[in-house]
Order: C-alpha cells, then structure tokens, then sequence
C-alpha cells in the first residue's frame, strides 16, 4: 500500500496520555495505556469454528446488518465486488460498506471509535494505524471472541493484528502488557521488483550489484533510458524507497530502546549508495517523483527496474497501462546481505462500540478464511494465507503471486511500530530528499535525521 503518512493527524503518545487525562487524571491514563483491544462487548459469537483461517463455508440465514468502512484504494474493488456479495450469500448478512479518502477516514474512523458513536462495525485500516486506534482502545480484542489465528496466517501479516508488538521496541505503558490479538490481516501487499526481462537477460538482479552493473551497461549501450527509478519525494515516498535498501544492508531503524539506529555503519553505506549510485540509474528528475512519475517510467519503458507494491506491479500486464507488456517479471527485491522488502498491508478491526457486534465477528472470522481468502487472490489482490498464495487458479490467473509468496519468505517487514512513525518518517525523508538533490552526502543525513528524531522522542516521552 503506498498511501502517504498523515503528518501531525497522527495520535502521538503524548496525546494518548492527555487523552487518558483528559477523562479523569492519572487512573484513567494508566487504564488507557494499558488497553490492548478495549471494552468487550460481550456478545455470544455466530458461524464458524473461532479458528480463523480455516474453512469459511457458513450457512445462510444469519440476517441483520453489517457497518464497514473503509478509505478509497483500488485494491478495496475486488473485496466490493467479490468478497462482499460472497459473504452476503453465505450468511444473509446485509453489508453497507462505506469509503472515504485516506486522511479523513483515518480521522473519521478514530473519532467514531473514541466518541462510541457506533458508526462503524468494523474499520478497514492501514496496518501503520494500528497503534494509534489500538492504544486508544478503540479495537474489540478478538481473542475474546473466540479467534484463533491459524498457522496458515503469513506470520509477518499476522504480527501486525497485536498490540503491543510481540516482539521488537514497545512505547511506554506497554512494555510489560500481554499482546492481545485487535485486529485480523485482510488483504495482504509487499513490495517486490519489477524487471525488464530484456535488460536482464540472465534472470532477475539477486544482488545490488548484479542490478547496478547490469544496468550500467544496458544505459551505456543505449538499450534503456534509465537503469533504476524510484520515489525521491521528500517524507513519505522517499522512505518507502529506501526503506528495503536501508534493510539489504542489514540495518535497522532502532534498538528496543527507541534509539535510533538507522544511521549506523550499514545504514549509512545503504544511504551513500541510494543517494549516490542508485540516483546515477535514475531520471534527472527523481527527487521530485512520487508514485505517479515512478510507475510512468518502469509502464512505457523507460526504465529498467523497480521496486513497488502490486498495486502498481499488476499493471505491467495491462496493455492500456503498460507499454511493454511482456517484457516486464517480477521478483525479490535484491540484496546486500538481505533482501527485505516492505509490508503495506489492509487490515481489519472491529469497533468496541460496534452495534453488530455478532455479525462483525462473523465476518473477521468468514473473511480470514481459505474459502474467501483463496477468492481474494483469484480475483487479483493479494491474499494474507500461505495456501490461498498458492492456489493453482490464482498463480495462472495473476502472476505476481508466487514473487510475493518468495518475497514473503525471503523477508518483509513493516514499518516501525509506534504512534509516532509518521512524524520520524518525515524526519528522515526530509534530510534524505537533501542529500539526494545533491548526489551525496547520504550518511551526514542520517546523523542530522537521528538527532532530530532522539529530540523528538524524549520531547514525546519515550526516554526515562
């Protein structure tokens, strides 16, 4: 998924305190920071096993209403014409399903939550809000329903349905609370490579290397106008770009302390080489190119190479989009000593103030799925079980499914976990987006980016 960040519309962690304050003093504070799914509503669950993952067959006639709200994405057209009507046949249920633009869902969303309207049964959410509602206690914790995720799951999409984490760095006031399962992964999306098979004649770029080398040559020989294109806006875009470098080279963003580390030996290696010799393969204009001017160049041949999320790799097989179909193959994203790629995946919660909280629950568990999830991946999205990544009819119909099966496996991670990323995000990218309008000086960026964000954190409350 590569909707932008929100900016200052993110609950920081300082918010999530006053919040609590706000409701009656330091009690209410700690009772907030300790939610992990929030108020139960109690309800005797209907349809399935609890397993979530297993068959998804339900028999009609469960009736009622379902609320589903969602921001607008193209990869939500195959849930609206497939999924939905599925479900509302197996089980009776009437589902009205409402969508709104990225920024204002996201508020909307978390304003019905905080405030109990009930607008909502179930917010379809990207995977970086999961902080922000669940510290809020805005999310039904579903293990108390009954769910029980399946090992099918892919374990790097599951991951992100707890809060806190289970593993890595916690935000205070959650460091020694239970995870609790608050949310199911619904439509799964990863960034892998997108290749011209004529320019990589020998098969795809495993290594940077192989990609920059490669690449080199087919410029110098005029085979192709650019070697590598990829997002330079400054903030988000930019941060999505770099986000798999920085991880080929084995850095990271932070320790389990919140120190950023990002600016390491590797991660400063990972910025010379992004700023530097990636930006030698690119359009003369990239620092200004978002997702638009990206896939604009890889889609009319321009370019040699990309990497990218499928919502924009599955155009490459569209001649009305695409003018070299044929001549474009996907795989894993190369490596240094890695090869990790991003996760931006679509995924479900339910409201602790839904007002059908019954037929809520059936879905989570019916969409969760083989059944629906298996239908998902035939109808061109990509699927969050291993099983449905390989169904047969999927694989002939959609060819992007077995690069992102082998990505998923080789590595993909999702962005750092906490309310904040959003304003650390920018942090980073703006100094990125300098050093590479100069053509260097990758490294001395992160250094002044880490200064920043250490400032910002301990101002936020995150040290001590």
């Amino acid at each position: 998924m590569t909707q932008d960040n929100l900016g200052s519309r993110l609950v920081t962690r300082r918010d999530i305190l006053k919040l609590g304050l706000a409701v009656g003093g330091g009690a209410a504070a700690a009772s907030v920071l300790a939610a992990c799914g929030g108020l139960i509503g109690g309800t005797q669950t209907i349809g399935p096993s609890g397993s979530a993952g297993a068959s998804s067959s339900i028999a009609a006639g469960g009736g009622g209403k379902l609320v589903i709200g969602a921001f607008e994405d193209g990869a939500l057209v195959p849930f609206k014409g497939t999924i939905l009507p599925m479900f509302q046949q197996a089980t009776g249920i009437n589902v009205e399903f409402l969508t709104e633009p990225y920024d204002s869902f996201f508020a909307k969303a978390l304003q019905d939550g905080q405030s109990k309207a009930g607008q909502y049964d179930i917010y379809i959410m990207d995977d970086p809000w999961i902080p922000q509602y669940a510290a809020t206690g805005i999310l039904e914790d579903l293990g108390k329903h009954g769910i029980t995720p399946s090992s099918d799951f892919a374990p790097s999409f599951l991951d992100l349905g707890y809060w806190p984490p289970r593993t890595g760095p916690r935000v205070k006031g959650f460091e020694t609370t239970t995870p609790s399962l608050i949310a199911l992964p619904s439509i799964g999306d990863l960034q892998t490579l997108t290749y011209r098979n004529d320019i990589f004649t020998s098969g795809p770029p495993a290594t940077w290397d192989d990609l920059v080398s490669t690449a080199q040559a087919a410029m110098k020989s005029g085979k192709i106008k650019y070697g590598f294109v990829f997002r330079g806006v400054k903030g988000n875009p930019i941060m999505n770009s770099f986000f798999p470098v920085l991880l080929s080279f084995g850095a990271t963003f932070f320790d389990d302390q919140w120190n950023p580390v990002f600016n390491s030996d590797k991660g400063k290696q990972a910025a010379d080489f992004f700023v530097g010799t990636l930006k030698s393969l690119a359009p003369p204009g990239v620092v200004e190119f978002d997702s638009d001017q990206e896939g604009a160049a890889i889609l009319g041949g321009d370019a040699a190479a990309i990497i990218q999320y499928s919502g924009n790799a599955i155009k490459s097989d569209d001649p009305t989009q695409s003018k070299v179909v044929g001549k474009l193959d996907f795989a894993t994203v190369p490596k240094q000593d890695l090869a990790i790629a991003q996760i931006g995946i679509f995924i479900n919660g339910v409201s602790v103030s839904a007002p059908n909280m019954d037929n809520a629950i059936t879905f989570m568990k019916w969409f969760a799925g083989s059944d629906a999830q298996t239908a998902l991946a035939r109808a061109g999205d990509l699927p969050v079980l291993y099983s449905s990544f390989a169904d047969p009819q999927a694989v002939k119909d959609h060819r992007l499914l077995p690069a992102a099966l082998a990505q998923l496996k080789s590595g993909a991670e999702a962005r750092p976990r906490c309310p904040d990323w959003a304003k650390m995000e920018a942090i980073i990218g703006t100094e990125l987006n300098t050093a590479l309008q100069a053509g260097s000086g990758g490294g001395a960026a992160l250094d002044s980016a880490a200064t920043q964000v250490t400032a910002y954190l301990k101002a936020q409350g995150y040290y001590g």
